[in-house]
């Protein structure tokens, strides 16, 4: 396992676990319940999104046991 494959999980840990506090924390705030659904699931397709970005700069060689 290589140093960008530690820093994305620790980003996806991050992402899931910031939705899920945004989900909790939005109506103690005072928003309803559905808009702070509705935030918290906007706020995770925009994190997989930006998460995802990173995976095209990966050579296809790096998957295939390096180039020939």
């Amino acid at each position: 396992m290589g140093h960008n494959h530690t820093n994305h999980m620790w980003m996806m840990l991050l992402a899931c676990g910031g939705a899920f506090v945004l989900l909790f924390a939005l109506p103690l705030l005072g928003l309803s319940k559905n808009l702070a659904v509705g935030i918290s699931i906007a706020f995770m397709i925009g994190l997989h999104l930006w998460m995802m970005r990173g995976h095209s700069d990966h050579s296809h060689t790096e998957h295939k046991g390096g180039a020939k």
